[in-house]
């Protein structure tokens, strides 16, 4: 993953942008990835002993982004339209059926 962000062909690229590629990477990865992640910083940047070993620390429950909740919300939204539109159809049916 670091040689990908900082190879050769990510020279051209600004910084900025293998800071958001990294940014985005990070985010994507679960909690047992990032542990992982962290050991080999600690270990690449000269951690208190360079193993590898990592007590596991439960972390407070993640709220979900912004975008996530906001797309469920659409979809509950476009579920619950589509059920609207059906109870519709159904009553015109009905409707038509008896006159």
């Amino acid at each position: 993953m670091i040689r990908k962000l900082f190879g050769k062909e990510a020279t051209g690229q600004p910084s900025s942008d293998r800071f958001k590629s990294l940014i985005h990477t990070l985010s994507a990865m679960n909690e047992e990835e990032l542990i992982k992640v962290e050991c080999l910083l600690d270990l690449v940047f000269g951690g208190k002993d360079g193993s590898l070993e990592r007590e596991v620390v439960q972390l407070p429950e993640v709220r979900m982004p912004a975008e996530a909740n906001l797309e469920e919300q659409i979809e509950e939204a476009r579920a619950q339209l589509k059920t609207d539109e059906l109870e519709k159809k159904i009553e015109q049916f009905r409707k038509k059926k008896e006159s």
